[in-house]
């Protein structure tokens, strides 16, 4: 397989503020150059004040960043820093330019970080490629609205050199799309025919998964050894819909279930965070619900909590992939899914996994309880399936793949 000197360039790459995005540019990045291919990861420094450093033999560099806009104030690019922001990088468009011999660029961002690639591409005649993560077709109208919040009362003075720089070519003038969802793919291929475009899902450690350690995950988080243990592992913000959880937890208990619910991740959505809280203060559930703000990627707590749990609840609004139902397969926990996005292309109903449809607290109860009956067989057959297709290697190696018929497509045109 040919060797490639590429880059990874994110909108920003903190180990303590850890998304589903982070965690396809780490693993991919690493298996990179465990198969002898040279890259780096280039972010923003929003989120982490290391500029540059060295892990698991991949070089990361940070870069200042501004958001271009008058009035914007401190608490609110803290906001757009964990969710939907925007910013410009002259010193990343620098360190691009100066650098020689690469062969392709690996945008795993949109906007101006993503036209900032685009310009580096064409002034060095090589090509670019851009992954979606996060459904980009897909985003409910709500959502982006949420996310512009922050820039309300501010004047946009880079509006012009959005203009000027051309800024909504970023996809039009990519040579390659990678789609982690499938839905996505299939919007993306028609609307983009001409390009090379891919479905290359996102993978999991399994070996990861495969530990004799100790697990003091219960004990460590006063959650009872005898209780059925429900996760959700994702961020903490309107989009992963957790309070479906709680309204779960709070049905169950009605009905005489001992139940706890563990729900992990990084706060993106102040907002949110609070109606989550207040949810539980309605329901008086304190006792019975455990949230932990975040576990960096490395911590072993975070595998243990999968391996604690029972059951694994993911009720997202929308999901163009959701790679924590793969790290949930690996952990031999059984997963009930909202039937949204590309989860519908990754589970298989009744055999890898069930789905609650249309944001039903009734459905998702049903298919609680039906899941009690089938897990067994469920668990087996995701263990069976994630092991197969979903593993670092295969899809690092379909990576390659790609990228050397991007380089080939590039240099006929």
């Amino acid at each position: 397989m040919s060797k490639i000197k590429s880059f990874q360039v994110i909108r920003r790459f903190a180990f303590e503020e850890w998304g589903g995005t982070e965690t396809v540019v780490w693993n991919s990045t690493q298996k990179l150059v465990e198969k002898g291919n040279e890259t780096e990861i280039l972010a923003t420094n929003a989120l982490s004040n290391i500029n540059e450093e060295v892990v698991n033999n991949v070089p990361i560099k940070r870069f200042n960043y501004f958001y271009p806009y008058l009035n914007l104030k401190k608490k609110n690019i803290a906001v757009l820093d964990k969710k939907g922001g925007n910013p410009y990088s002259n010193k990343l468009y620098k360190y691009l330019m100066l650098n020689n011999n690469l062969q392709i660029l690996h945008c795993h961002t949109m906007q101006r970080i993503a036209n900032t690639v685009r310009l580096v591409a064409h002034k060095k005649d090589i090509p670019y490629v851009i992954s979606f993560h996060g459904g980009f077709f897909e985003v409910p109208q709500s959502e982006i609205d949420e996310m512009m919040k922050p820039l309300e009362n501010t004047f946009n003075y880079g509006k012009i050199f959005d203009i000027i720089l051309k800024n909504n070519r970023f996809l039009e003038d990519a040579d390659g799309i990678i789609c982690v969802g499938y839905n996505e793919y299939l919007i993306t291929k028609k609307k983009y025919p001409n390009k090379v475009v891919t479905y290359l899902p996102n993978g999991v450690d399994i070996v990861k998964f495969e530990t004799d350690k100790p697990n003091d995950f219960r004990t460590k988080f006063n959650i009872p050894t005898k209780a059925e243990l429900l996760i959700c592992i994702s961020r903490i913000d309107y989009q992963k819909n957790q309070i479906k959880i709680i309204e779960l937890h709070h049905r169950l208990k009605l009905k005489g279930e001992k139940m706890h619910s563990a729900i992990i991740g990084p706060v993106t959505s102040e907002a949110y965070y609070a109606k989550l809280k207040a949810k539980i203060d309605e329901y008086n559930l304190w006792d019975e619900v455990t949230i932990i703000e975040g576990l960096q990627a490395d911590d072993p707590d975070l595998v243990n909590a999968f391996l604690s749990a029972d059951y694994f609840i993911l009720p997202s609004i929308h999901e163009p992939f959701g790679i924590v139902a793969l790290e949930a397969w690996a952990s031999k926990i059984p997963v009930i899914a909202h039937h949204v996005g590309g989860l519908q292309k990754l589970i298989t109903e009744g055999e890898t996994g069930l789905f609650f449809r249309d944001n039903s607290l009734d459905d998702l109860l049903e298919k609680f309880y039906l899941m009690r009956e089938m897990k067994t067989e469920i668990i087996q057959n995701a263990y069976d399936e994630v092991c197969q297709k979903y593993s670092w290697d295969t899809i690092t190696d379909k990576l390659i793949d790609f990228y050397q018929a991007v380089i080939n497509a590039h240099k006929k045109r």
